[in-house]
């Protein structure tokens, strides 16, 4: 049994949501690994909408998308602005503490649109 229902508290319907996946952390990609071979639901029952009961869901993970480069990173730019959808953040591995030494970096997912190109660091999408 859950906790009571609050009668001032509307549901919230989402006809949509993102889940921004990103397999850049320390270890493996198990975890996507796994997604695709689940069967009840399906990773494809979810992205089709089979599941008349969730939301639509737009699944943007590096090793399952068709687009590359920009037109990939597009949807986490705008998360990371506040001009998305609602969306998930899954972070796959493990992420590493990048404010133990004065340079460089241990683990990166996108890079910056600057002239000199900079990265951004896994650590840094989850703040």
């Amino acid at each position: 049994m859950g906790p009571p229902r609050r009668s001032d508290r509307k549901p919230t319907t989402l006809s949509e949501i993102d889940v921004l996946w990103i397999t850049a952390g320390l270890g493996c990609d198990g975890d996507t690994i796994a997604m695709t071979a689940a069967t009840q639901p399906s990773i494809e029952d979810i992205v089709l909408g089979a599941l008349p009961w969730i939301p639509k869901v737009h699944l943007h993970n590096p090793f399952l998308a068709s687009e590359n480069g920009d037109d990939f990173m597009k949807r986490f730019h705008l998360a990371a602005e506040g001009k998305s959808n609602p969306f998930i953040l899954v972070l796959e591995g493990s992420v590493p503490n990048e404010g133990n030494k004065k340079e460089g970096y241990w683990a990166s997912f996108a890079l910056l649109s600057s002239p000199e190109g900079s990265f951004r660091t896994s650590y840094s999408w989850k703040t």
